[in-house]
């Protein structure tokens, strides 16, 4: 089930979540970005070209559960805050982030092309 559609410029992402199975899913206009499995949430991660054509953008989306047992989503583009949860800090690096981490993140190119993981993206 669709949980959130966020536009981002001429961009939209959007998440899934399934409560049932615990299947998580992040897509970046309609393209799968992410996916994975949990209980009371992950982080997911992938890089994008940018839209002006310069460089690469790197999101991280959160999804967590608060006390109550809401589904919480974070959305964050290149470790600026887009999107917040009331759980959130809004100035925070994430340590998981950093040049250290095992994270394999895709990156989604904007012609359409398969998804690939980007071993670049802690540099």
């Amino acid at each position: 089930m669709r949980i959130l559609a966020l536009p981002i410029q001429d961009d939209l992402l959007e998440v899934h979540n399934s409560l049932w199975t615990g299947e998580e899913k992040v897509y970046f206009n309609g393209q799968l970005a992410s996916s994975g499995y949990s209980i009371f949430g992950r982080s997911h991660y992938f890089t994008v070209d940018a839209a002006d054509g310069q460089g690469v953008d790197k999101y991280r989306v959160e999804i967590g559960m608060n006390w109550w047992g809401s589904v919480t989503v974070d959305v964050f583009r290149n470790d600026r805050c887009l999107l917040a949860s009331s759980k959130t800090p809004v100035s925070r690096v994430d340590p998981r982030t950093l040049p250290d981490n095992e994270a394999k993140p895709y990156h989604i190119t904007r012609d359409g092309g398969k998804p690939e993981l980007d071993e670049e993206f802690f540099v």
